[in-house]
């Protein structure tokens, strides 16, 4: 069951990574359509991930509550699988990092322009001290 579970989670990441690698192609190139395309299926995947988290979470917790020895918990494909799993999850970490990052630049600099078009400016907190008569500083965006 464990290792029926972690093939599963691992696909699952493959397919995660995939589709995150595929968006960060497409925001490059400004195609925007393909990334709205992609989030159903993207949401889909996360599902998947979280439910098969949890099942697998609970295997091992009734592993452990069975009083089993530590070698007995994991046999050498399951560990095998597991560290697969702990690598694949590294790599998903850094490449959604790479794309946030991407989307995050993407969308401030779509919010500026409008802000630059509309005239507006936003106030982000930094206002003048009367008080005090070395700072005459202000903060706008």
């Amino acid at each position: 069951m464990l290792k029926q579970s972690l093939i599963s989670i691992n696909k699952t990441l493959d397919n995660l990574i995939n589709i995150t690698k595929q968006d960060i192609e497409d925001i490059k190139i400004a195609n925007h359509e393909s990334l709205f395309q992609r989030n159903e299926l993207k949401e889909q995947y996360l599902k998947n991930f979280t439910n098969q988290k949890s099942q697998i979470d609970s295997i091992l917790v009734k592993r452990n509550e069975s009083g089993l020895d530590l070698n007995e918990l994991i046999n050498p494909e399951e560990d095998k699988l597991l560290g697969e799993f702990k690598q694949k999850l590294q790599e998903f970490y850094e490449i959604h990092k790479k794309y946030s990052k991407m989307a995050l630049l993407v969308t401030n600099f779509y919010n500026n322009l409008m802000r630059k078009i509309n005239g507006e400016e936003i106030d982000v907190g930094y206002k003048m001290n009367k008080t005090n008569p070395y700072s005459n500083f202000s903060l706008k965006a």
